[in-house]
C-alpha cells in the first residue's frame, strides 16, 4: 500500500503543469521574490562584477523550489510600467534529485540553462545599462510589490531585493532637493500616493556605494529613512531591511 501511495504522489507531481518560465500554471508558488534594480547612475567595474553574484547568492541560498522571481527596473516601474522585465521560477536543485527517482544530469542542465544562467544574464545586463535621469525608488517599490505579491496568501513567504544606491530622486521626493527625513514625508498629504502594503515582506537592500554628493547623502540619515519607510509600509519589525554593501 505504501508503494502505491508513493507512486500516486510522484505521478501527481509529474502531471503538474509549468509555463515557459518554469512556473507552476496553478500559481501555487513556494515563495514570491521581487528584485528591483536601479541603474540610475553608471556602476563601476567592481560593482558590475559583484552586484549580480551577490543577488544570485541570496536567491540560491534563500529561495525554495518553485519560488517565483520577477525583476523590475526603478526607471520603468517608477514611471508606472507594471510589467516585469524578467520572470522565472526556481526549479529543483540537482543535488536534491536522486538517480533512483529522477535524472540528476537533466536536472543539472535545467537548473543551469533554464534558471541560473538566464537569471544571471538578466541581472548583469540590467546592471550594465546607461544610467537613468531619475530614480523614483519609492514609486518603483510600490509597483513591484503590487505586481508581484499577488494573491496575498498570508502564509506565502515574500521577499523584496533592492539593488540601488537608495537615493530617491523623483518629482514627488528627491534627496538632492528635500531633507532625508521620513517624519515630514509621512505627514505630507501626498504621502498616501507612495504607500504600499509590505506586510510580512522581508526586505534586503544591496546598497551601491557612491562618491561625491551622492556619497555624502548615503553617509547621512539615508538608512534610517528607509528603515522607517519600510516599517511604515507594514514590514515586520522583526524583519528590518538587511543591508548588503556593494563596494566599488
Amino acid at each position: 500500500m505504501l508503494i502505491l501511495i508513493t507512486f500516486f504522489v510522484r505521478g501527481q507531481r509529474q502531471r503538474r503543469a509549468f509555463d515557459s518560465a518554469n512556473c507552476p500554471e496553478d500559481g501555487d508558488y513556494a515563495a514570491q521574490i521581487a528584485i528591483l534594480v536601479d541603474p540610475s547612475d553608471t556602476l563601476t567595474s567592481v560593482q558590475e562584477g559583484s552586484g549580480a553574484p551577490r543577488v544570485l547568492e541570496a536567491i540560491e541560498n534563500g529561495a525554495p523550489e518553485t519560488a517565483e522571481i520577477r525583476i523590475y527596473t526603478v526607471g520603468h516601474a517608477g514611471r508606472g510600467n507594471t510589467r516585469a522585465v524578467f520572470r522565472v521560477c526556481k526549479p529543483t536543485h540537482p543535488d536534491n534529485v536522486s538517480s533512483l527517482s529522477g535524472n540528476p544530469q537533466l536536472a543539472e542542465r535545467r537548473y543551469r540553462d533554464e534558471f541560473l544562467g538566464p537569471l544571471e544574464q538578466a541581472l548583469a545586463t540590467l546592471l550594465n545599462v546607461e544610467g537613468d535621469s531619475i530614480s523614483p525608488i519609492a514609486e518603483a517599490i510600490q509597483v513591484a510589490a503590487v505586481s508581484t505579491f499577488q494573491p496575498r496568501a498570508a502564509d506565502m513567504p515574500r521577499q523584496l531585493l533592492v539593488v540601488s544606491d537608495m537615493i530617491q530622486n523623483s518629482g514627488n521626493l528627491s534627496f538632492y532637493r528635500d531633507p532625508v527625513d521620513f517624519g515630514p514625508l509621512s505627514r505630507s498629504p501626498d504621502y498616501g500616493t507612495l504607500r504600499v502594503d509590505l506586510a510580512g515582506v522581508e526586505v534586503s537592500v544591496f546598497l551601491l556605494a557612491r562618491r561625491g554628493r551622492a556619497g555624502r547623502i548615503q553617509a547621512g540619515t539615508l538608512r534610517r529613512f528607509w528603515e522607517d519607510y519600510f516599517l511604515d509600509q507594514g514590514a515586520s519589525p522583526l524583519a528590518r531591511p538587511r543591508w548588503i554593501m556593494v563596494e566599488g
